[in-house]
């Protein structure tokens, strides 16, 4: 009887990590063991320190202390090239970064061996190589297209073949599912499966807690940049995850409910209507309401929540603000009629990453920091540090960089940076993507008094529960059309899926 020879898995620990920025302890001597054919999750609060920790791991941060340990023999990892080298690679969650749009499939697949100095181009073998790693992952794609024709679905998995490239052991997922719809997930869920199957060794990092039950046989928990626990994923039920993540029970994380608003809308839109996916659009706002838009991928939150601010080719048949006639032309007319709009991608499109936490909260101000035509970089710097201790922002102070921030903060930031000029309808595009448990809670309770303050909120997301939670009326959208009006109050998750999928109640 023949026995089939597995290589052994690869075994890698990280001891007593520890780094620091400009004084502020990130992490603070936190072990972590990663099993090759193991999917670890990486879970915590926003702040935490997972994306600090992998960042160390991936060779971001050369000035970390402690020691990281591959198969027993100590290793050193100072740069991102020595993590490649050690079979070490991270797929990070904003995808379009680690990519050149320019580009094939193939050859940014391959991009890596075609930097090495002294390579030759080869286009028969690149190609040829680059679908070899892809049909290890299952998945089928032309590696002739170019990437800006890519889905973030494909661009996904066009990294993960990227570090199948190399000589792949470990590999870092940063919240891997944020950009995808359900059917998505399930099949980057089956690629991931594969690289187990094949020993490779996965860190999944997420907020969605059912996704790690889903797919993770262990769990690692971090709390203010410490190690809080590590311990098998069977047994664990959401709430005692969540329990861990926060240090306290799992209390309801909704604000309780605000009263029936009546009255005449802040905002009515009649007959909106662009080119491309929304047809024939009408919905009132009243002031001091939140008005949920639930829709899965591909329905047209997005596009109709820029089409409100102004920000894409669409028309109306009749509009109207605080009782004037209103026709949404340029986000520069939005702004100054006091709509604010806080987008989806905030990375690209809601934030400057690399600017101070001051420079992006007075960016959307009026003039009121500027005296003939000059900038008081003073009273900017005073309304940050009040907007930082309003909004609870977790920074070292407004001089801090955005880049160095996590999801939930500076989503807090994005918000932030609208309320000097006193927008009253603000508009929020998936406002909890990539944020914890505990962020949520904040970001609620912000967008809360926001409409108690009798600013009028709409809250567009696929996360149903949230918008059962938080909402007084729903609009559901699908095929970039309003299909059901529903009162917050009485609406379900299970009723919402329904209409976002085209169904109708039996």
């Amino acid at each position: 009887m023949t026995h089939t020879h597995r290589p052994t898995p690869h075994k890698l620990e990280m001891r007593g990590i520890s780094i620091a920025f400009s004084g502020f302890a990130a992490l603070t001597q936190v072990d972590f063991t990663l099993e090759g054919g193991s999917i670890h999750a990486l879970t915590g609060a926003n702040g935490a320190g997972k994306s600090t920790l992998m960042a160390v791991l991936s060779g971001a941060h050369e000035h970390y202390q402690g020691t990281v340990v591959i198969d027993g023999k100590p290793v050193e990892i100072r740069s991102p090239r020595q993590a490649k080298q050690l079979g070490i690679h991270l797929v990070q969650q904003e995808v379009d970064v680690a990519l050149v749009p320019g580009l094939s499939v193939a050859e940014n697949i391959m991009l890596d061996q075609l930097a090495e100095p002294g390579h030759r181009y080869r286009w028969q073998h690149i190609r040829h190589s680059a679908r070899n790693v892809l049909a290890l992952l299952g998945v089928d794609l032309d590696v002739r297209r170019r990437i800006e024709q890519c889905s973030l679905a494909e661009k996904q998995q066009i990294l993960l073949a990227r570090a199948l490239s190399h000589h792949c052991r470990f590999l870092i997922l940063d919240e891997p599912t944020a950009p995808l719809d359900q059917h998505e997930s399930e099949r980057l869920f089956n690629v991931v499966r594969r690289l187990q199957h094949s020993g490779i060794g996965v860190v999944f990092i997420s907020h969605r807690i059912h996704e790690l039950k889903a797919i993770c046989d262990r769990m690692t928990v971090l709390r203010d940049g410490r190690l809080i626990e590590s311990s098998p994923m069977d047994g664990l039920s959401g709430e005692a995850i969540v329990e861990k993540m926060l240090g306290h029970a799992l209390n309801d994380i909704y604000p309780p409910r605000r009263p029936t608003i009546t009255g005449k809308a802040l905002l009515a839109i009649d007959g909106l209507h662009d080119n491309t996916r929304l047809h024939d659009i009408s919905l009132q706002l009243r002031g001091g309401e939140i008005l949920g838009i639930a829709g899965l991928a591909g329905a047209g939150k997005t596009e109709l929540c820029k089409a409100l601010f102004g920000a894409n080719a669409s028309r109306v048949r009749s509009g109207e603000l605080r009782g004037k006639p209103w026709q949404p032309t340029t986000p520069a007319d939005a702004v100054a009629a006091g709509i604010a709009l806080v987008p989806e991608e905030r990375r690209k499109e809601g934030i400057f990453i690399d600017e101070s936490v001051a420079m992006n909260l007075s960016i959307s101000a009026d003039d009121s920091f500027s005296r003939w035509s000059l900038f008081n970089h003073r009273r900017a710097w005073r309304w940050a540090q009040e907007i930082i201790s309003r909004l609870g922002v977790r920074t070292t102070g407004p001089a801090q960089t955005l880049r160095r921030l996590s999801g939930g903060n500076q989503q807090k930031v994005a918000i932030g940076k609208w309320l000097r000029n006193d927008a009253d309808v603000l508009i929020f595009d998936e406002p909890t993507k990539g944020v914890d448990v505990k962020a949520k809670t904040d970001l609620f309770l912000l967008i809360d008094q926001l409409a108690r303050e009798g600013k009028g909120v709409i809250y567009a997301s696929g996360e149903f529960a949230e918008l059962v939670g938080l909402c007084d009326r729903i609009c559901v959208l699908w095929d970039g059309r309003i299909v059901a009006e529903l009162d917050g109050r009485k609406a379900s998750e299970e009723t919402l899926l329904l209409y976002s999928t085209g169904g109708t109640p039996a």
